[in-house]
């Protein structure tokens, strides 16, 4: 393949998949975010949980001693998921959507000029940012 090919192939996402101790508790925040739930049944059954472009693969564990957000990881990031929303204004509307959703601030919001930022918690302690 050469390298005009691969540039013609338009890549989305990605989904990352968040291991849950309780997926409908887990629904229940990301529908509050304006999040649409899709179930996905079979031998592995999980929800993707869709906001626009991004989507987040909720999967149930058996054992919530298996849910291990990287962000908990010593030395760390600060988040799991990043999730760029647009300009300030944007983000500002975002975060107001987050507060009335009675999301858990994990990280005030920092609104600058070329760069703004935010992170929520969800129950199972993930931290997704959102940026812009």
């Amino acid at each position: 393949m050469t390298d005009a090919q691969a540039n013609d192939i338009r890549l989305t996402g990605p989904t990352v998949v968040l291991p849950t101790a309780d997926l409908d508790r887990a629904r229940t925040l990301y529908e509050k975010l304006g999040f649409h739930a899709e179930y996905i049944g079979g031998p592995i059954s999980h929800l993707h949980m869709t906001r626009s472009s991004v989507t987040l693969l909720l999967h149930p564990v058996a054992d919530p001693g298996w849910v291990r957000p990287n962000s908990s990881i010593e030395g760390g990031l600060y988040f799991d998921v990043f999730c760029y929303a647009g300009d300030g204004g944007q983000l500002k509307r975002l975060y107001e959507e987050c507060l009335a959703a009675g999301a858990e601030i994990a990280r005030d919001p920092s609104w600058n000029e070329g760069w703004s930022e935010f992170v929520i918690r969800d129950a199972d302690g993930y931290r997704i940012a959102f940026g812009g």
